[in-house]
């Protein structure tokens, strides 16, 4: 994971004990058994899942900071920085493997499939680039900033774009397959489960589009918010997080509400809700997290003990739910009684 202060931090899961950081504390410039694919930056100098985090400096290397959330494919770990480098990282020992400038801010979260990486940019790019050596594949241009975070499923990468459009694109060269246009910018990560693609938008509307041809399956318009993150599924059932402080559940076979009545939360739910050991465990903004019961929507538990707001994707491992909190420390959660396991400071 990443830290406020741009460290990458791989840490041991049941204690939370620190395994390695990346860069290293010792760290004062050459990197080695770094390799740079075509038009990548190689100076010699070591230049998912959080947001709003602060730069920093350690000895010369100039950490920045992270918005999307890193990807982990095949024992390496793959981060942009909100400043445009991506690194590819060793994750047994880490160490650098390879680093691409995007040129542009990245927003956006990695994805990783087979040997490709999968990022979206600031000046309106998805990028693709060769997981092994990090040259590009290919990139295509959309029409404003990308944030969301790409999915590929079945050959077909799905993103959405401030341009108000849902993408699917061919994976292997970047052609274009089908836009849908929203009535809002679409920065959440798209879910596609059973040929379709779930979505919501800042439009306040959710949408179910098939997923081979892009046109429309279903619509819910009953939020009164944005939504912002990715929505989860489990037999049938979408579930999905909005600023207007709701959780709904919607029937993914036509848009209804599952539940007799959205979850509300005590504030925006900016972060995507997860399923761990069975419950629905949802982020508010304000550091409450909840256990919803997944066919009724009824509260298991409520945990308050987080001080800071909650704004990054939640990670599960089993039944326990890792979140991370703006004040830079890491918690984790068991899911079926919302008690803390443990909780550390990132950067001390």
């Amino acid at each position: 994971m990443g830290t406020m202060a741009g460290r990458v931090l791989a840490l041991n899961a049941a204690r939370g004990t620190t395994k390695w950081e990346w860069p290293p504390e010792t760290q004062t410039g050459n990197t080695r058994g770094a390799r740079s694919g075509p038009g990548n930056i190689s100076t010699g100098n070591a230049t998912r899942s959080f947001l709003g985090c602060s730069g920093a400096t350690t000895g010369q290397f100039s950490a920045g900071y992270f918005y999307g959330a890193p990807a982990v494919a095949n024992g390496t770990i793959y981060i942009g920085y909100y400043a445009g480098m991506m690194y590819a990282i060793d994750a047994a020992e880490g160490m650098e493997v390879w680093r691409h400038d995007i040129r542009s801010v990245i927003a956006s979260g990695l994805t990783v499939v087979d040997d490709t990486v999968f990022v979206g940019s600031s000046d309106g790019r998805l990028v693709a680039l060769d997981a092994g050596n990090g040259s590009l594949k290919w990139e295509f241009n959309a029409k404003n900033e990308v944030w969301s975070t790409p999915t590929v499923v079945d050959g077909v990468t799905y993103f959405g774009c401030l341009d108000h459009n849902l993408y699917a694109l061919n994976t292997s060269d970047g052609t274009q397959k089908w836009a849908f246009e929203a009535g809002g910018a679409i920065v959440s990560t798209p879910l596609v489960v059973e040929g379709v693609v779930y979505f919501g938008s800042f439009d306040r509307k959710f949408y179910a589009l098939n997923a081979d041809t892009g046109t429309l399956k279903w619509t819910f318009a009953g939020s009164g918010g944005w939504f912002w993150s990715e929505a989860a599924y489990d037999g049938g059932t979408i579930y999905a997080g909005s600023l207007d402080h709701n959780v709904y559940a919607l029937d993914a076979l036509n848009g209804s509400l599952a539940w007799a009545k959205p979850f509300k939360a005590s504030a925006a739910v900016k972060s995507s809700p997860v399923i761990a050991g069975g419950v629905l465990v949802v982020a508010a903004e304000d550091g409450k997290i909840y256990g919803l019961d997944l066919k009724t929507g009824e509260q298991q538990w409520e945990s308050s003990w987080i001080r800071a707001k909650v704004l990054s994707h939640l990670c599960v491992a089993g039944s326990t739910v890792y979140i991370n909190s703006e004040d830079d420390r890491l918690y984790a959660l068991d899911s079926k009684s919302g008690r803390k396991i443990w909780g550390i400071t990132l950067d001390k």
